[in-house]
C-alpha cells in the first residue's frame, strides 16, 4: 500500500471507487471540488487507487475529515485506518473532527479504534439516520504512526 496526495489526474479513479456516484451523479462534481480545494489523500494498492480521504480546516477552525471512502473490493483491509493514521500524524491542530451516519457501524468502529470519541449528533441530515460527530484530540495520547509510503 502507498499513500500519497491526490491530484486532478485521480478524479476518474475516485469516481470509480465512490459508491455514492452510482446514485448521485453530482457527487463526481463534489469530488472534483474536493480535489481542487482541500487536502486529499489516496491509498494505492499495486499502483491503483483503492481508497481516499478528504480533510479541510473549516470546522470552527479545526481540522475535519469530510470524506473517507474505501473501494468496495478493498474494505476491511486496513486502508481506512492507514488514511486516518496519516491525517492524524499530520494534524497540526489540537483537535480533528469527522462524522458518519449512526447506521455506519464499520466506520464507527474504525474511528473508535483510532482513538476518536463520540462528540455530538446532528439530526435531520439523512431522515431517520442521525450524523454522529467524532473528535480526536492530540492531547489525549500519542499521534498514530503514519502509514508506510506516505509523503
Amino acid at each position: 500500500m502507498h499513500i500519497r496526495l491526490a491530484g486532478l489526474q485521480d478524479l476518474p479513479a475516485l469516481i470509480a471507487i465512490d459508491t455514492v456516484t452510482r446514485q448521485d451523479p453530482q457527487r463526481a462534481e463534489q469530488i472534483a471540488d474536493w480535489l481542487g480545494q482541500y487536502r486529499c489523500l489516496v491509498a494505492e494498492i499495486q499502483g491503483k487507487v483503492a481508497a481516499y480521504a478528504v480533510m479541510h480546516r473549516h470546522f470552527f477552525g479545526c481540522a475535519f475529515i469530510e470524506m473517507l471512502m474505501v473501494g468496495e473490493n478493498h474494505r476491511r483491509a486496513g486502508l481506512g485506518a492507514a488514511l486516518l493514521a496519516c491525517i492524524q500524524a499530520d494534524c497540526r491542530g489540537q483537535k480533528l473532527f469527522t462524522s458518519t451516519n449512526r447506521s455506519n457501524a464499520p466506520m464507527r468502529r474504525l474511528l473508535e479504534r483510532q482513538g476518536f470519541v463520540a462528540s455530538g449528533v446532528v439530526e435531520n441530515l439523512d431522515e431517520g439516520d442521525p450524523e454522529q460527530i467524532y473528535c480526536w484530540r492530540l492531547d489525549q495520547g500519542e499521534r498514530p504512526p503514519a502509514a508506510t509510503g506516505h509523503r
